[in-house]
């Protein structure tokens, strides 16, 4: 995945903090001795600190309206974001579906990777990790070569609801409705694998044209794919 230099537009949000000038007006004057305390206690730490840790995630995409605050309020309730940059299109103005969120601690990191990668997010499925350690491109739900297109779907069905649906017929590997990324709506179709051909052309042929929460389905055999 390529990922082009943050030379690019960016909002961010940061945590507010008290500036270093007026933090250092409200501060007693040390004593020499206080002084040389601190100077050695800097130096320890300064040797401490030469393998740097990394606490700097990448969060990959993300619905196209959502803004630097909108993200650090989704990642506070698992850790402490100290700064969240969302990337924009120079000339359009417009997300380019990914930020980066740097985190005040590894522990942090670590807890929203574990929430929030792969989770669900106004329609699309997020990726996290760390900023250094891109992962390979994973497929947004398990796919098979036995793969079905489902339209006309009502706009309440769901990816789980879906699953339940076409579950009776075989064994679906994988199942997932299509959201608009913008607006978070489902875009009124998905797919649906199974494990088998034969379980494919079982849901085929019992579910084109049934009803499913109000709609009839319009099943047939997914783009690319052949009976």
């Amino acid at each position: 995945m390529f990922i082009e230099p943050l030379t690019q537009v960016a909002a961010s949000w940061r945590v507010p903090r008290v500036s270093a000038d007026v933090a250092q007006e409200e501060a007693p004057a040390p004593s020499p001795a206080v002084e040389e305390e601190e100077l050695a206690s800097e130096e320890t730490e300064g040797e401490a600190d030469q393998v740097p840790v990394n606490t700097k995630l990448y969060f990959g995409n993300l619905p196209y309206n959502v803004d630097s605050a909108q993200l650090a309020g989704m990642i506070q309730g698992y850790g402490s974001p100290e700064l969240v940059e969302v990337l924009y299109h120079r000339d359009t103005g417009r997300s380019r579906g990914f930020a980066f969120v740097t985190m005040s601690s590894l522990e942090d990191c670590n807890a929203v990777i574990e929430n929030l990668d792969g989770s669900q997010y106004m329609g699309r499925i997020l990726r996290v990790n760390f900023a250094d350690k891109p992962k390979p491109k994973e497929p947004l739900y398990p796919e098979t070569e036995y793969k079905l297109f489902i339209g006309n779907l009502s706009w309440s069905v769901t990816s789980e609801s879906l699953t339940q649906a076409f579950q009776e017929y075989g064994n679906v590997i994988g199942a997932r409705v299509l959201y608009d990324g913008e607006t978070g709506k489902s875009r009124g179709y998905g797919f649906v694998c199974y494990a088998t051909k034969e379980e494919m052309e079982t849901a085929l042929q019992s579910l084109n044209g049934v009803e499913l929460e109000g709609r009839a389905l319009r099943v047939s055999l997914a783009e690319g794919r052949k009976s």
